[in-house]
C-alpha cells in the first residue's frame, strides 16, 4: 500500500471585501447609519451625539436585561434540572452567570441614564 501524502486545501476568505467587520450589533449599527462627528461641528450637535450614544447603550442594555430575565424565568418554569439530570451542573452555572451578566448590565443600564440625567439638567438648569 502505498503512502500518499494528503494536501489540505486551505480556503482563504476575502475579508477586506467583506462589508460588515464586526459581529456585535452596536458596531454595525453607527456602520450603516454613517453618523460622524468632528470637532469643526457646533457644540449643539456634538451634545445630540453624545446624547444618541448614551441612549443607544441604554437602549441595547434594556433588551440584553429583557433577555436575561427571559431566559432565566424559561429555566426557572421548565424545571429542566429534575428533567436531564446529567445536565443539572451546566443549567446551575449557566442561571449564576446569567444572573451576573443581568447585574452588570443593570448597572451599565442606570450609569447610562443617570449620566443623561445628570447632564440634561445641566443644559436646563
Amino acid at each position: 500500500m502505498k503512502n500518499k501524502n494528503k494536501k489540505l486545501k486551505i480556503i482563504k476568505l476575502p475579508m477586506e471585501n467583506n462589508n460588515m467587520k464586526y459581529l456585535f450589533s452596536f458596531p454595525f449599527i453607527f456602520y450603516n447609519l454613517d453618523v460622524n462627528v468632528s470637532d469643526s461641528d457646533p457644540m449643539i450637535t456634538q451634545l445630540a451625539y453624545g446624547v444618541f450614544l448614551l441612549s443607544l447603550v441604554a437602549f441595547f442594555c434594556l433588551i440584553n436585561i429583557i433577555g436575561y430575565l427571559l431566559a432565566y424565568y424559561i429555566i426557572q418554569k421548565g424545571d429542566y434540572e429534575t428533567k436531564y439530570p446529567k445536565f443539572s451542573r451546566i443549567i446551575n452555572y449557566y442561571k449564576k452567570v446569567n444572573l451576573f451578566f443581568l447585574v452588570i448590565e443593570a448597572i451599565l443600564c442606570l450609569t447610562c441614564l443617570t449620566i443623561l440625567i445628570f447632564y440634561s439638567s445641566l443644559f436646563i438648569l
